[in-house]
């Protein structure tokens, strides 16, 4: 005889629905992993060091109103510079920028790369590459400046670093951390919180149904009250004999 498995228990629909809105609510919200302009995914092993200072200012005709850097914990040293300032910096600003780098007494073997476009954070930036790469010297320095600007401040990330991984793929290897900038807000996805929400009531909708379904079926029982046997000892006491018992022999008549 085939002996049938038990059934898996399912969860209710109404909680199956509850659950898929608190999962979207959930969903529905991107939070970053630092607060305020930041880094999102630093490189690991560099610690924050907001007290370092980049040796040029790139903008220092510019109110700066934000500043922070990271510092690489072990040697060869790496450092990435992150600065904020007022208003809205167009490529001609970074431009200017790089010529006046240039300017600048440095290394006489540097070599300064072409401003090229970036996205960064959803936004239009610019950035540049310079590297110190000679026969005789081979790398042992490169850098990456970018600049984002935003709507009322804008960003400059500078790296410098002597790390020979960092150096080996230079400059994908320094963009890709510079990809990882943002201001670091809270992103909210409002259709898909409205579409929790929808799951949300239609998940209360179904519970109410069910709980309405199932009073309904409570009320249509019919309870019957099933009179409980006598013991012999309760029907000795009501006067009542037993079925089957004989009378006392003093309530039968005597012969004559």
């Amino acid at each position: 005889m085939a002996r049938c498995s038990p059934r898996a228990p399912t969860l209710p629909r109404s909680a199956a629905v509850g659950l898929l809105a608190l999962l979207s609510g959930v969903a529905a919200c991107s939070v970053p992993n630092f607060e305020g302009p930041q880094l999102q995914d630093p490189p690991q092993g560099f610690l924050l060091q907001p007290n370092l200072e980049a040796p040029h200012n790139l903008f220092g005709y510019l109110p700066r109103v934000y500043h922070d850097a990271w510092v690489q914990s072990l040697p060869p040293f790496s450092s990435i510079v992150i600065n904020g300032f007022a208003g809205t910096l167009t490529l001609a600003d970074a431009l200017a920028a790089q010529d006046s780098l240039r300017a600048r007494p440095h290394d006489p073997d540097i070599r300064f790369g072409q401003p090229e476009p970036l996205t960064v954070d959803g936004r239009d930036a610019w950035g540049w590459e310079e590297r110190i790469d000679t026969p005789q010297r081979g790398i042992p320095w490169v850098a990456y400046r970018a600049m984002v600007p935003y709507d009322t401040i804008s960003y400059t990330i500078e790296i410098s670093t002597e790390d020979p991984l960092l150096k080996a793929e230079s400059p994908a290897t320094l963009k890709a951390i510079i990809f990882t900038f943002g201001v670091g807000e809270i992103v909210w996805n409002w259709p898909l919180i409205a579409l929790g929400l929808g799951l949300l009531f239609f998940a209360i909708h179904l519970s109410r149904q069910r709980a309405a379904r199932r009073a309904a079926q409570l009320r249509s029982i019919n309870l019957v009250k099933i009179k409980k046997k006598e013991t012999p000892e309760a029907q000795d006491a009501a006067g009542v004999a037993p079925a089957g018992a004989t009378a006392p022999q003093w309530d039968r008549p005597s012969p004559e």
